[in-house]
């Protein structure tokens, strides 16, 4: 009995010992992608990114697709979408099951932009409740993919892998019904040795991915959540022995003149024979051979050899002279039989920091760069090489040299893409736990727990070894805003380790020692000025500033004027470069640009349009404050020296080099003296010939100008590409700069033409002005100009108002302008007249009104001087304000035209938009164009269109026209719309693309000056000190003019009064 029952014990022990043992496997499996110690099942060591050939022709090509043993996989695979892991279809991935009704998905893609839940935008947040490792199951969705292959005969006696470019957030991998593998960590290539499990004929490949993982909790960027297999799929098939992988490390020797070649190469054996092999090394600049280098080994298993050798004298690759050079590694087996054939293009360069200076090649170097996320406004992360190529256009076109792949490792074409065309890179582990800083757990939990110490690593480690052969990259950054600590000292120690030819930088690590360069972001001027002075040993080089959010980019040029004056400061990168929109369509048809909130995600949660940051459009189209980062970046700096007294019909002009590597003998320098807008002289500037750092003083005679009395001159001296570059075109304008001659000569009196007198009538309600061709009233109850009458057509719909409000900037609402400066918004409504009085001239006609804002107290005073000829001169002041109260968003006045005033002209900075801080990219001209196209449809609709330095500015109809003359000048804008329009809403949400449409009427807006935009940050900096207006008198005055539309501008605008 007691044995019996001792069996039946045992047995019972023995099933529910299986039965668990089953059940902690399966819940181990299950649960993967919830436990931060795994990360890769079965997935390959990282290694370089490059393609093995099987000759020499097929090499030269340096296209994959070439080769017999290369298939791609990207195209149509069949999709089946679960909102959970509960909703996926069991056994899907068995050779035998029948998916041919699921839909079809395109791979690389992001199922979110194809039709499969939506995406979700957030700045910080994590798009789950925080609790790591763990994720949320029920709204965890899941896509399961399934693609059919063929294999030919001579794949199978090779190695067969399966890569998969980036995957997002984890994924498991069956081959033909076998798990072969699973990965986290999206950014970096995944690839599985699937030799065991291929076969001849036909293959499936199944692939589970999830939305959300533990890898979630490191993939915190501000940008889209979005999911799929978003990079490149493809098979390839090896030789059994072979190149496994290899690092050069070309460098210079002390002078900076001679190569340095040093390569380590990994070799993998898996035949039986153990023999010889020859492994060949060459470097080519073109044709000709600079080194030829060979090595005989036996290989085990596996096995590292070295190459080291001088290469003689090379040009240095740099940003600014991308030379590349060809190198050639070569297998044979003992008969010499050519196994495998790699090609990789290098550059030789050297980049170390010496007495705190970040050198190139022994020159001190100066980042003008930006942050680039990979977007594209249809396809998500799924980048084109035809997008990645117009990036790297637009980004040489506008004098920017570097950029930080924020955050996280590009594509690999990128990389090869800024080898050829010259761009330094800062290459970026995708590592970000942003989301943490909001939780209990604290900004730094990740970082100090060293159960994610592996999972930190992994993510950099992935990044340094695809990445190391890649020229362009200088600095190796470790991650972004994931706090500081124990996990990322191991990485920098091991990255120091594996690579001591760059640098590795990390924003958070501060003044750590943890990070070679210094390293914030959005510090302002001040905190530089301050870093100077606190005797440094490091250079610091901001990784993240101007935060071009909507209407921004303000002051740029007082970060470069420091930054060009102080070694130790070098640069930095832009936030950002494209605007991380998409492009939508609403229900009338029209497209539009969505952010944040656009969506019907399930998860409620969004951080609106702070995706919408670029200095380009999502479509590459140009925002307009590019104009100013080009203007302010451009390496030719030119200044007017002061000038002589006794010589002021001579200017002297320095020229000074900025470049760090290139003489300027291959561009070509022009200049222009322009009269009021009109070209009157123009020459060319002898073949310069300076070296970077040198300078050269030029003057311009300009003493045989016949001076027309009342207008302005100015030089302007334009630096064109002299020949077809590898992406600018032969006369390409790459920098200017404009200097104001002080050659003024005064207006001439002239006799006047006699007009009949004016007539001034008082009726109870207005003044009513009344002249030859013109006849206009001032309302007696507001003390306004309500009407202007030309020709017998009335000009305005609403009259001449104060007006001190701008509709809000996205860096004005994260300031909380609204709510600070809203005492200002409706003056022209929360004023009441003191009084309003006229009287006759002797030929004119004067109007004083006085009003005080009731909310603020200020006393308004605007006086109309009325002319024969029907000119108005207005001059308005604020006569008494309290200095306690609030800033002004602007000062100026307001009027409404009738909406066919819709063509405009004007003397003064354009073509683009200008504001008080960011102007120096706006050249005084003349320019003309409809009223619309002077407004700029901003993700969401804001402030725009404004003109600073404003001589005049005319609006006309096919008949007649008026014009505003400034004195000297002013600002001013024209919408086509009521300016109200571009007023922001919260609850309300606004679209640049469709909500502003043209409308029939014309809002002027015709001011001293408004505040500057700002740009130091977008969620609380002000506008720089010397760009607010603060609650102080003021006074401005301008004219208004009618006219004729066949009259000549320029002549009017120098009437005399």
């Amino acid at each position: 009995m007691k044995r019996s029952v001792s069996i039946t014990i045992a047995i019972l022990i023995i099933f529910f010992s299986i039965v668990l043992v089953q059940k902690v496997k399966k819940t181990y499996f299950a649960n993967h992608w919830e436990d931060q110690t795994v990360f890769n099942i079965n997935r390959q060591s990282p290694r370089a990114h490059f393609f093995s050939y099987e000759n020499e022709k097929l090499a030269k090509t340096g296209n994959p697709e070439n080769s017999k043993f290369f298939k791609s996989l990207d195209g149509d695979w069949y999709f089946h979408f679960s909102k959970n892991p509960d909703g996926v279809i069991k056994d899907f991935e068995k050779i035998n099951f029948n998916i041919s009704s699921w839909d079809k998905i395109k791979v690389p893609g992001n199922w979110e932009l194809q039709g499969y839940s939506e995406p979700v935008y957030l700045n910080t947040d994590y798009p789950f409740k925080p609790n790591p490792p763990y994720v949320p199951h029920e709204n965890n969705s899941i896509g399961s993919y399934v693609r059919y292959f063929h294999i030919e005969k001579n794949w199978i006696d090779k190695d067969i892998i399966l890569r998969f470019g980036g995957v997002r957030s984890a994924f498991y991998v069956w081959v033909n019904g076998e798990m072969v593998g699973y990965s986290q960590g999206s950014k970096t290539a995944a690839e599985f040795d699937i030799t065991n499990v291929i076969k001849k004929g036909e293959n499936k490949v199944a692939v589970k991915v999830f939305r959300f993982s533990d890898g979630s909790y490191l993939e915190c960027q501000d940008t889209w959540r979005l999911s799929g297999i978003e990079r490149s799929v493809y098979l390839y098939a090896l030789p059994k022995v072979r190149i496994e992988d290899y690092f050069v490390k070309a460098g210079l020797s002390d002078n900076y003149k001679r190569g340095i070649c040093l390569l380590e190469v990994d070799l993998l054996n898996k035949e039986r024979y153990t023999g010889k092999y020859h492994i060949g090394l060459t470097i080519k600049k073109g044709k000709q051979k600079i080194l030829d280098m060979e090595k005989t080994t036996s290989i085990d298993s596996t096995k590292r050899i070295y190459f080291s050798s001088s290469v003689g004298r090379v040009i240095p690759w740099s940003a600014e002279t991308p030379e590349l050079y060809q190198m050639q590694l070569f297998l044979y087996d003992s008969q010499r039989n050519l196994i495998q054939t790699v090609i990789q293009n290098i550059g030789f360069k050297r980049v170390e920091i010496i007495n705190g200076r970040l050198l190139l090649n022994g020159e001190k170097i100066v980042i003008r760069g930006v942050n680039r996320h990979e977007w594209d406004p249809i396809h998500g992360r799924a980048i084109t090489e035809e997008l990645m190529l117009k990036d790297i256009k637009l980004m040489k076109e506008n004098n920017i040299n570097a950029v930080r792949l924020s955050h996280y490792p590009n594509q690999e074409l990128w990389y090869e893409l800024c080898n050829q065309y010259g761009l330094y890179v800062v290459d970026e582990a995708n590592i970000e736990a942003h989301g943490m800083e909001w939780t209990k757990f604290g900004y730094e939990h990740l970082t100090n727990d060293t159960s994610w110490a592996d999972q930190f690593m992994d993510r950099a480690n992935r990044m340094v070894e695809r990445d190391k052969n890649q020229v362009c990259i200088i600095l190796w950054s470790m991650g972004n805003e994931a706090g500081d600590g124990t996990n990322f000292n191991k990485i920098y120690n091991w990255i120091k380790k594996r690579d001591n030819t760059r640098p590795v930088v990390y924003e958070q690590a501060a003044l750590n020692k943890n990070t070679d360069i210094v390293f914030p972001m959005y510090k302002n001027v001040e905190y530089l000025e301050g870093y100077v002075k606190s005797n440094p040993k490091r250079p610091l080089i901001l990784c993240e500033y101007a935060h071009a959010m909507g209407n921004s980019v303000g002051n740029l040029k007082e970060y470069w004027e420091l930054i060009d004056e102080k070694d130790i400061l070098q640069g930095g990168f832009i936030w950002d470069w494209a605007d991380q929109v998409l492009l939508k369509t609403d229900s009338s048809g029209n497209e539009y640009w969505a952010y944040g909130g656009d969506t019907n995600s399930e998860i409620l949660k969004n951080d609106s349009n702070f995706c919408a940051n670029g200095l380009v459009s999502a479509d590459r189209s140009l925002n307009p404050h590019i104009y100013e980062v080009k203007k302010v970046s451009q390496p030719i700096k030119l200044k007017m020296l002061d000038q002589d007294q006794n010589t002021s019909r001579i200017t002297k002009i320095i020229i000074k080099n900025g470049y760090n590597f290139l003489n300027l003998d291959h561009l070509d320098f022009s200049w222009i003296i322009e009269e009021d807008g009109k070209i009157i002289m123009s020459g060319k500037l002898t073949q310069m010939n300076l070296n970077p750092g040198e300078s050269e003083v030029f003057s311009f005679n300009h003493g045989n100008i016949s001076i027309l009395p009342g207008s302005e001159y100015y030089l302007t001296v334009l630096v064109k590409t002299k020949k077809k570059s590898q992406l600018l075109p032969k006369g390409f304008l790459l920098a200017w700069e404009q200097f104001y001659l002080p050659i003024k000569k005064e207006k001439e009196e002239k006799t006047p033409i006699e007009y009949p007198l004016i007539e001034l009538i008082d009726y109870p309600t207005h003044y009513e002005i009344v002249g030859e061709q013109f006849k206009s009233y001032i309302d007696r109850e507001y003390g306004h100009l309500a009407q202007f009458e030309y020709m017998g057509e009335d000009l305005f719909l609403s009259g001449v108002k104060p007006h001190f409000w701008r509709a809000p900037i996205d860096n004005d609402i994260g300031n909380k302008m609204p709510q600070r400066l809203g005492i200002w918004k409706n003056v022209e409504e929360d004023v009441e007249l003191i009084s309003c009085n006229a009287k006759q001239l002797n030929k004119t006609i004067e109007i004083i009104s006085v009003l005080r804002h009731r909310l603020s107290e200020a006393l308004i005073e605007i006086k109309y001087l009325f002319y024969e000829d029907g000119k108005i001169r207005i001059k308005q002041s604020i006569l008494e304000i309290d200095d306690h109260l609030p800033d002004l968003p602007r000062f100026g006045v307001k009027m409404t035209l009738q909406g066919n005033l819709d063509k405009i002209s004007w003397f003064g900075r354009g073509p683009h938009e200008s504001y008080s801080d960011r102007k120096t990219s706006a050249k005084v001209d003349f320019y003309s164009g409809s009223v619309w196209e002077q407004t700029f449809p901003y993700v969401r609709p804001q402030e725009t269109g404004n003109k600073t330095d404003v001589y005049w500015m005319a609006l006309q109809n096919e008949e007649i026209g008026i014009m505003a003359k400034g004195v000297p000048v002013f600002d001013g804008s024209a919408h086509q719309y009521p300016y109200s329009d571009l007023e922001n809403d919260p609850k309300d949400r606004k679209h640049g693309k469709t909500d502003i449409v043209p409308k029939d009427q014309v809002d002027w807006l015709i001011d001293y000056k408004q505040m500057g935009v700002g740009g130091d940050d977008s969620w609380g900096a002000f506008p720089h000190k010397k760009y607010i207006l603060k609650p102080q008198n003021y006074t401005f005055e301008f004219f208004l003019i009618p006219f004729q539309s066949r009259d000549d501008l320029r002549k009017i605008s120098k009437t005399n009064f």
